[in-house]
């Protein structure tokens, strides 16, 4: 029985997420074409919206081998996304070299640059790689929750709209990771990238 409820639980959870979504008041701007393959990032703590937004795309989505990995990743699944388990402290090399072959076949990638442990809005260098490898453009998804909880015991100080409030969506432009940076040149291109989430 409770195999059952478990199993019921993950089955609706999307749908539930769904239906709670809905009630905000989502105002976007500068949303992309989507005719080409591009590597869309925003920081972990407002991937509630983010990951929202891109829904039903079929779009390529790494997500981390934990716990919470886990329960993100059946979320994603059930939203058309071709999920890749992996992060930068377990199975880091194989899962980015997985997306960077998805992406180079013509396909949009999520990624939050940030997760999946921090240091929250610390752009890794994922993002940049993919862009590389497969020259196409890294975009930045800045979202902003009016109203909101903060879930501050977590890494990422979580944020969690309140039903009905107001979010705003802000697409910056395209960032092109022609050539491997060092030093103060890298950081200032991250700087860049931060600047507009």
């Amino acid at each position: 029985m409770n195999n059952f409820l478990n199993s019921l639980g993950w089955k609706i959870l999307p749908s539930i997420i769904n239906i709670y979504i809905k009630t905000l008041r989502i105002k976007v701007k500068n949303f992309p074409e989507l005719d080409s393959n591009s590597v869309f990032i925003f920081w972990h703590s407002k991937m509630l919206i983010g990951w929202w937004l891109f829904r039903e795309k079929n779009f390529g989505a790494l997500v981390s081998q934990s716990k919470d990995g886990e329960i993100l990743s059946r979320i994603l699944n059930k939203w058309e996304y071709k999920v890749i388990r992996g992060s930068s402290s377990k199975s880091g090399k194989e899962a980015l070299n997985k997306i960077i072959d998805f992406a180079c076949h013509r396909n949009s990638v999520v990624i939050t640059p940030d997760g999946p442990r921090g240091p929250a809005c610390n752009i890794k260098n994922g993002a940049l790689a993919i862009s590389y490898e497969c020259k196409i453009p890294i975009i930045t998804v800045k979202i902003f929750n009016h109203n909101k909880g903060v879930l501050s015991a977590s890494w990422d100080n979580f944020e969690i709209p309140f039903p009905f409030s107001k979010c705003e969506v802000h697409f910056g432009e395209k960032h092109f990771y022609r050539q491997y940076l060092y030093g103060d040149e890298l950081e200032e291109f991250k700087q860049t990238l931060s600047n507009e989430m």
